[in-house]
């Protein structure tokens, strides 16, 4: 079990050290409490999911996206030009953990089509017989050609907001 001074003590410890390197790393203008003010939202947040337990793929992208932030904020109240290199140490973690998730994604054989569906309409079709092919063929598929004689209209109501010889 995390217990919340742990968790505290940690971060709190992870944020000092890391704002410690930032400092050497920056121009001298840019101060370590600047950058301890700049960085310490996401620190806060980032151990908070950490406390929370948050799944690893989950905790992984909020870091990625909160150290990203940080570097923009750290940009954003710097008197002088940053390096170049801390554009690539700003988005390395982003890179990182989305190169991580396409390859999970990759291995386990996912696709993006497969997601499209919810998962219960992918079981019904499943069970009823259909495959890929059939599930493209009715995706693409046109409106019926039969129409009802009472009304005049198709089942699908589109048609009348697309079809001026029907819009009258």
């Amino acid at each position: 079990m995390r217990r919340p001074i742990d968790v505290a003590t940690m971060f709190g410890v992870l944020w000092l050290l890391g704002s410690m390197v930032i400092d050497v790393l920056t121009p001298k203008e840019l101060t370590v409490y600047m950058i301890a003010a700049a960085t310490a939202p996401a620190v806060i947040v980032v151990g908070l999911c950490y406390y929370l337990q948050f799944p690893m793929i989950d905790f992984a992208m909020i870091l990625a996206t909160f150290w990203l932030a940080a570097a923009v904020a750290i940009g954003w109240i710097s008197p002088k030009p940053l390096p170049s290199f801390i554009i690539a140490g700003a988005l390395a973690p982003a890179l990182i953990a989305g190169a991580v998730l396409h390859w999970r994604r990759y291995r386990s054989g996912e696709s993006w089509r497969k997601l499209a569906y919810p998962l219960s309409a992918r079981r019904s079709r499943a069970s009823m017989g259909s495959t890929e092919k059939q599930d493209q063929a009715s995706a693409h598929a046109t409106p019926p050609s039969d129409q009802d004689s009472a009304t005049g209209t198709t089942m699908w109501p589109i048609n009348t907001l697309t079809d001026p010889e029907r819009n009258g």
